[in-house]
């Protein structure tokens, strides 16, 4: 059910069209079983997109979202290219319904605003009127990343959560350093930070950190001197790094206290012809840190640790995803009690997308580990996650800083 409104930015006025909106729903549940039509509001989401494609597709997720996080979602519309056309407003109603009887039981709220070109800059001071006092207010922002845009600076303002998803980055480098200016930023920690790809990634980050649980991997674990990450490109961007690779790689290298080796003074300042050494085939994308082991031992020597982003062939698997990371030790310890014996450490997606597997190599023998089904998620599930969460993740942002600082080093990396 949805009431087109004049062309009005009242505040009153659409908490009217509301209420009476409300009524028409209540009074055509008591006409169909006498039963109560539940109107809830846990949480305001603000959704900012640039398309009518984009709309329509958040639409049919929040059908799905609303179902576990009733919310009043302000829908904005923003098309910045198109001719100037003042902001068009309407509200609408969405149930939720028995799946055996039909009734509708629960209903949510929607207020959609649309803009064009120099009026999209008005969006917030017409949404965040709107929002619902004492609730949680999260941002859902599915446009280019820009810290300077004053539509988003506006609407951030108003946020307690931002919620991203890296994977639809159009340039992941510009894009992955514009997330790290909110960490960096004059206003860091204002709101918290959601990243749909980073949630995606959370099985694989589990798996790897397993490996770290063994006892009997600790002396390799402790000694990895190349790491591998296999991704498929980009689906907005084919030729660049998808940004769960560097995510993973950024992850790792925190985690696990490592530093980008600083080239010696003699190297510095040659710019990109220097930064294209990284790369073997166009596909491969290297790094250099420094490490010592992450098991506190005296006398820890530090080491050398090779970081590869390789681009590998789609097959089945879909764009932007992880395909492997493999972490690799050519021996252990030092001195008489060396072991001069290589080791990897794998977890791999299965060839047909369903599973996540483990193998640790050691020597000659081969043992597997874990397999765990892939959950092939909807962002609208994922979204319904991040709902639940307002703190900031801490181990996110230390991996979008690493990343960061990857980006830095190594020009390419924007394809």
């Amino acid at each position: 059910m949805q009431i087109q409104l004049e062309k009005t930015l009242d505040v009153e006025v659409v908490e009217g069209q509301l209420a009476e909106l409300w009524q028409q729903i209540a009074d055509a549940g008591n006409s169909e079983d006498d039963a109560a039509v539940l109107r809830a509001r846990v949480a305001n989401l603000l959704v900012f997109v640039t398309s009518d494609s984009l709309l329509d597709e958040v639409r049919q997720m929040i059908l799905e979202l609303t179902a576990i996080h009733p919310s009043r979602v302000l829908m904005m519309l923003g098309d910045y290219e198109a001719p100037d056309r003042d902001i068009e407003m309407s509200v609408e109603s969405f149930c939720q319904t028995d799946k055996r009887s039909g009734v509708r039981r629960l209903c949510c709220e929607e207020v959609a605003l649309k803009a064009q070109g120099s009026f999209v800059v008005e969006l917030p001071s017409a949404a965040l009127p709107l929002l619902v006092s004492d609730l949680s207010t999260f941002l859902w922002w599915r446009a280019q990343m820009q810290t300077t845009d004053k539509v988003f600076a506006s609407l951030l303002g108003g946020a307690d959560r931002l919620v991203i998803d890296s994977a639809e980055f159009a340039d992941t480098r510009r894009d992955l350093l514009e997330v790290n200016k909110l960490f960096t930023g004059e206003n860091p920690g204002h709101v918290g930070i959601s990243d749909l790809n980073w949630a995606r990634l959370t099985f694989w980050r589990g798996l790897l950190a397993d490996f770290y649980d063994v006892p009997a991997y600790q002396k390799w674990l402790d000694n990895i001197d190349h790491v591998r990450v296999d991704y498929v490109g980009p689906e907005r961007a084919p030729e660049s790094v998808a940004p769960q690779a560097l995510l993973i790689a950024g992850w790792l290298a925190s985690r696990l206290g490592w530093q980008l080796r600083r080239k010696p003074d003699h190297e510095e300042g040659r710019g990109i012809a220097d930064e294209e050494r990284l790369q073997e085939n166009g596909e491969t994308i290297s790094f250099e840190f420094r490490g010592s082991s992450p098991t506190i031992r005296e006398g820890a020597a530090a080491r050398e640790i090779k970081v590869e982003l390789n681009r590998v062939e789609q097959g089945e698997h879909k764009p932007g995803r992880l395909v492997q990371v493999e972490l690799r030790s050519s021996g252990a310890g030092s001195g008489a009690k060396a072991d001069k014996h290589p080791a990897s450490f794998v977890v791999a997606r299965s060839d047909d997308n369903q599973h996540l597997l483990t193998e640790a190599k050691l020597r000659s023998a081969t043992h597997r580990g874990r397999v765990l089904p892939v959950r092939n998620r909807s962002a609208a599930q994922l979204l319904s996650r991040e709902m639940e969460i307002l703190c900031n993740d801490q181990i996110y942002q230390e991996a979008v800083a690493m990343a960061a600082e990857m980006i830095d080093r190594s020009t390419p990396l924007s394809g």
